[in-house]
């Protein structure tokens, strides 16, 4: 068992290596992350500009627009999953909020979802659990934050911003205001296809 997790551990750093070695980018290159303050600051695609990274980030947002859509959502409630895949995990499911061996799903809690972690089908299980939550949650539409924090609230695993956003000075409506750009061009960016 520990040469399977020595393996494994080492198949990852590879990968994650010869990843990082075939990038174009270079330190420095990333652009400054901080709260968007004008229409200026919105990213020029709601994208990570890695392609590996965009490509899962597309992946994740469409089966969480398509199991919405299934569910009978509205573009209210695509708009709020999207914001909190955004503001919670980039829309990277299997990520994780810092402690060791604690995963996540795409919406930020503990993952416990018998799936590979960043599967499609572990982002539609999720959008699943989060719709449920959803349609208990009355009022807020017009504010899609609110309305996004108000199902994740309401959820009955009790959401505790401490560990959603265990960093320093991190909060969660100023996380998910930041994230509402991004989802609505994602959306709109789908919705061209």
């Amino acid at each position: 068992m520990i040469r399977k997790s020595i393996a494994t551990a080492m198949i990852t750093a590879a990968a994650a290596v010869g990843t990082a070695g075939c990038s174009g980018e270079t330190p420095g290159d990333s652009p400054s992350v901080g709260p968007i303050t004008s229409v200026a600051d919105v990213p020029a695609g709601p994208f990570d500009d890695s392609g590996l990274i965009a490509q899962v980030q597309r992946r994740n947002v469409t089966a969480i627009v398509e199991t919405v859509r299934m569910r009978g959502g509205d573009d209210d409630d695509v708009l709020a999953a999207l914001i909190a895949g955004k503001a919670e995990t980039e829309w990277l499911s299997g990520s994780s909020n810092g402690a060791p061996g604690d995963l996540q799903d795409i919406y930020g809690w503990w993952f416990r979802y018998n799936l590979a972690v960043d599967s499609t089908e572990a982002v539609v299980a999720a959008t699943h659990s989060f719709m449920d939550v959803a349609t208990t949650v009355t009022g807020n539409k017009n504010d899609p934050v609110a309305h996004s924090l108000a199902v994740q609230h309401a959820d009955p695993r009790r959401y505790d911003e401490k560990y959603h956003f265990p960093r320093e000075g991190a909060a969660a409506e100023a996380a998910y205001r930041q994230a509402l750009p991004s989802a609505q061009a994602a959306l709109e960016e789908l919705a061209s296809e």
